[in-house]
């Protein structure tokens, strides 16, 4: 039996023949699911990711017109490949369809041959564009998430912790001494360095939030939305400790091995200035640096 083709895809319509038609045409891919009605619709895209929708112009409760401007202004959505399928055949109605984000509109009776180019098509150019995102999100050389990555999802973290009054953690950590690394041991084995701590850092991350970023250079970070600064200054220092213990030679670090600084801070945010979590981090890193390194330092008002 040929195993189902990767594909996420919604049909929306309220004509049981339409729907059976579109179904037995798309039944080889591997999500596919129904709507008879545009609140239903909107219900199950707040629930899952779709890669297609299909859509009908003229539904029970509202119009797909209005469905696919809902769709278009939510930013968790952007790159969903909405195709209206509808029996309007007036040109301001394909218009209308693209100026609200739609990006192709089939007319019925479906031509079942052109329903699976069309989606074939659309699902490719979703797929490739997901690809594209994620590269733009991933740091090239450790593999982890990189700064624009971290600061999208700080501000995303920071507004939700704002309404739901909950605090914000973030650590930051350097690598000591690490220009001394590069300068004795080359390039090679300093990147070899910064992909081992990339990778202890992110394996030791496990809620479902959080999120390990390289910030530049030889920094990190550490989001942890949720998280009590007791808790993360804990947690930092087991890492601190757990790096120690790794023993990764550095010839020209008093400790002789690779470690870390640490700086930790936490907000319950009451503004939209989340560069001052930042900020704190920082100085809570200089602080520790100051204080001989390989340890971890709590930002204190």
């Amino acid at each position: 039996m040929k195993a189902p083709e990767t594909g996420r895809i919604l049909i929306v319509d309220d004509d049981p023949i339409v729907i059976r038609v579109l179904a037995s045409a798309l039944a080889h891919y591997s999500t596919l699911m129904f709507a008879t009605s545009g609140s239903d619709a909107l219900a199950m895209i707040s629930q899952h990711d779709f890669d297609v929708i299909l859509l009908d112009a003229t539904l029970p409760d509202q119009s797909g017109y209005d469905v696919c401007k809902k769709i278009s202004s939510q930013v968790e959505h952007d790159g969903v490949q909405v195709i209206f399928v509808t029996g309007r055949t007036e040109i301001d109605a394909e218009t209308r369809a693209l100026s609200y984000g739609a990006v192709d509109f089939i007319r019925k009776p479906v031509s079942v041959p052109v329903v699976q180019a069309r989606v074939k098509t659309h699902l490719a150019l979703k797929q490739r564009t997901d690809q594209l995102k994620l590269l733009s999100r991933i740091d090239g050389l450790t593999g982890i998430n990189n700064r624009t990555e971290f600061e999208s999802v700080l501000r995303r973290e920071w507004a939700t912790a704002r309404r739901q009054k909950s605090i914000l953690s973030l650590v930051f950590f350097d690598i000591d001494h690490f220009k001394k690394l590069n300068d004795s041991l080359g390039h090679q084995a300093g990147d070899d360095r910064l992909r081992s701590v990339a990778q202890l850092l992110s394996s030791s991350i496990n809620r479902g939030n959080d999120l390990v970023a390289r910030y530049g250079g030889e920094e990190f970070v550490i989001l942890l939305p949720g998280a009590p600064l007791e808790w993360a200054q804990s947690m930092t220092e087991t890492l601190i400790s757990k790096l120690y213990k790794e023993n990764l030679p550095h010839p020209d670090s008093p400790f002789g091995r690779i470690t870390l600084s640490a700086g930790v801070a936490g907000s319950i945010p009451e503004d939209d200035n989340y560069e001052t979590l930042i900020e704190q981090a920082d100085q809570a890193l200089y602080q520790a640096k100051l204080k001989g390194r390989n340890n971890v330092v709590r930002y204190v008002l």
